[in-house]
């Protein structure tokens, strides 16, 4: 579990210390998100690592450690849900999809092509439930755990060459955990399940149309899933850089699922707020009048761990960290609660924008 109490121990000496300075100077974003970042990395033993700060919308910051560069594009992992999210609601607000539309009415095309799934109440569940991993499935990794999901994977075809259609279809031979809507299990079916029917209801591929319609909008350019990963596509293919990712978070509005309050906190997951699941983001009051979004992402087979962070603020700050090995859960939840104690802090953020250094103007109206 994240520990309140714990405070770094340069930022306590900061604190002490300035008792000794007659005038207060301002504490500047780099200062000490920088501090904060490189102290987690020390204490965890971890030598590799990107950090990236937006604040309005701005790229204030941008650093690699280790020999890393900041724009060097990684795979996303499980930051892809947001994205997803996004696209979906994008289609409910053009009013080609409702959050209580269920998954019988809008796959009945693909039931059509590839059968019936193997437990019927998955027909029943809701956009809302998908986007909130209520959909009744067997929570990750295990939901993708399928002979049939196996076989296609391993033997029949690769991540790389499997549709996320033949993926659904093969993870859907097995039985739901529970009722649609019952509780909530962290899941990447229900997401590769939402990227379907995005396809379904487009007619475009999900990565042209989510590609298009919320990474591009962002200013990134050729935004593109992993090559090696495209099965994973909507629940843990993209692959961009952390500045990239950052744009995303930093330029685009905030979706707060609506719904998703009234839904019971989760329980079972770590973390040091009540928290809630919507729309590809955790969702949690880190205070009464503060809130936050955030994921998390992780992926490789020890020595070789890659782990992630993306975060928005209630202040505008947003930022994205990555770091390689990945240590222990109770470290890396530990730096989501320090880091999101940092905006608070700041008093001086940079008014200069890297983005457009960085290409990532924001693409003119046509």
């Amino acid at each position: 579990m994240i520990r309140f109490a714990f405070h770094l121990l340069c930022l306590v000496l900061a604190t002490c210390s300035a008792g000794w300075t007659a005038h207060a100077q301002p504490t500047a974003a780099a200062d000490v998100f920088e501090t904060t970042f490189q102290a987690w990395m020390k204490e965890n033993g971890i030598d590799k690592g990107v950090l990236a700060v937006a604040y309005s919308g701005r790229l204030v910051l941008e650093r690699g450690y280790g020999g890393r560069d900041p724009n060097e594009r990684v795979l996303l992992a499980s930051l892809s849900k947001a994205i997803t999210g996004h696209c979906v609601f994008l289609l409910i607000s053009a009013s080609n999809l409702r959050l209580d539309s269920t998954v019988g009415d809008v796959l009945a095309p693909f039931f059509r092509q590839y059968g019936e799934p193997a437990d019927a109440r998955i027909k029943a569940a809701t956009v809302e439930q998908l986007l909130a991993h209520r959909g009744g499935f067997p929570e990750a990794p295990r939901d993708l755990m399928t002979p049939d999901a196996i076989a296609l994977l391993q033997t029949k075809k690769s991540p790389a060459t499997a549709s996320p259609s033949e993926l659904l279809a093969a993870a859907l031979t097995a039985p739901l955990a529970s009722a649609p809507g019952e509780a909530f299990r962290y899941s990447n079916i229900g997401y590769l399940m939402l990227g379907v029917i995005i396809e379904t209801i487009t007619g475009v591929s999900y990565e042209t149309i989510c590609g298009r319609h919320v990474l591009e909008t962002a200013g990134i350019k050729a935004p593109r899933l992993d090559a090696e990963w495209r099965a994973f596509s909507s629940f843990g293919g993209w692959r961009l850089s952390g500045t990239e990712y950052l744009a995303y978070l930093a330029r685009t509005r905030r979706i707060w699922l609506h719904g998703g309050s009234r839904q019971p906190p989760m329980t079972g997951m770590p973390a040091p707020w009540p928290s809630w699941y919507a729309a590809g983001q955790f969702l949690a009051h880190t205070s009464p009048d503060v809130r936050i979004a955030w994921h998390t992402g992780s992926w490789g087979v020890a020595p070789d761990t890659v782990g992630m962070q993306a975060v928005r603020h209630e202040s505008s700050a947003s930022w994205f960290v990555w770091y390689s090995p990945r240590p222990s859960r109770d470290a890396t939840d530990a730096l989501l609660e320090r880091m999101a104690a940092l905006p608070a802090r700041v008093t001086a953020w940079p008014e200069r924008d890297l983005f457009p250094e960085r290409g990532l103007a924001i693409p003119s109206a046509k």
